[in-house]
């Protein structure tokens, strides 16, 4: 099974190719914590693999993906092959080493693990945004050669690690990190304009539903993730993190044709 969490559909679209690949099912992450009482349980097959497919957050695994493993117990687990793929839009920090930990500590063996380049979403600080348009073009398009070879190594059980940790990888993902964490997965510096039009769309891609339209304008209920789904989904760009104007906004462009029925 591959469990997934994803907010504005790059780690979504990485996800349903690996399920189509390996013919395995696909396993919301936001929705099993929502729906499903701890611990969450399931029953792997021998053969079966795990898989984890989530975007990089300030050099880290988001922090519901890490909840989610902490509440995670396998029936009939026998070591069977272990995997993650994350998104990033430059490099991934140490995320190998702080899932790897995770995951030991509910005992389970992690045998592989890849980073997939793709266009950037942060745009909450300064000197963060989305790629320029052509950059954004040829990622997409580097994506699809390198998720058929990250696919072909999943089915075939092989133990790998390619990743891209980057420059000063511990400084990112042990400072940099827990700071992210602590001060900037926060709903409160969200708010909107007198653009808004209350057509919904932030509360309908929000991946752990965070978000009810309540006068006509969206309010936030205190369970953010930060993934900014609901800033890149904007049509008005009515919605603002912090005071942040002028940046720029992105969906995978699957999000967009198919729209958000595995959320």
């Amino acid at each position: 099974m591959i469990f997934y969490f994803s907010g504005t559909g790059n780690s979504l679209y990485a996800a349903r190719h690996l399920a189509q690949a390996t013919g395995e099912r696909l396993v919301s992450i936001p929705k099993e914590m929502a729906e499903r009482t701890s611990p969450k349980e399931y029953t792997l097959s021998a053969e079966e693999r795990i898989g984890f497919v989530f975007p990089i957050h300030s050099w880290g695994p988001p922090e519901i993906v890490l909840r989610f493993i902490r509440q995670l117990h396998f029936t009939n687990y026998q070591k069977q092959y272990c995997y993650f793929v994350a998104t990033c839009g430059d490099d991934m920090g140490c995320t190998r080493q702080i899932l790897e930990r995770a995951l030991s500590a509910i005992g389970i063996c992690l045998h592989a693990g890849f980073s997939l380049l793709m266009p950037n979403t942060y745009i909450a600080l300064p000197g963060f945004d989305i790629d320029a348009p052509e950059i954004q073009k040829q990622k997409l398009e580097n994506a699809v050669p390198e998720l058929e070879r990250i696919e072909k190594e999943v089915c075939s059980k092989t133990t790998a690690f390619r990743l891209h940790p980057g420059s000063m990888p511990r400084l990112k993902s042990y400072l940099i990190l827990p700071l992210f964490k602590r001060f900037l997965i926060n709903d409160k510096y969200f708010h909107t304009t007198d653009r808004c039009i209350a057509c919904g769309k932030c509360v309908r891609i929000c991946p752990v539903h965070n978000i009810k339209l309540e006068d006509k304008h969206p309010k936030w209920q205190g369970n953010c993730t930060a993934c900014l789904a609901c800033y890149h989904v904007c049509p008005q760009r009515a919605i603002y993190f912090f005071a942040k104007k002028d940046k720029g906004q992105y969906l995978h462009p699957d999000l967009l044709r198919y729209g958000k029925e595995n959320y």
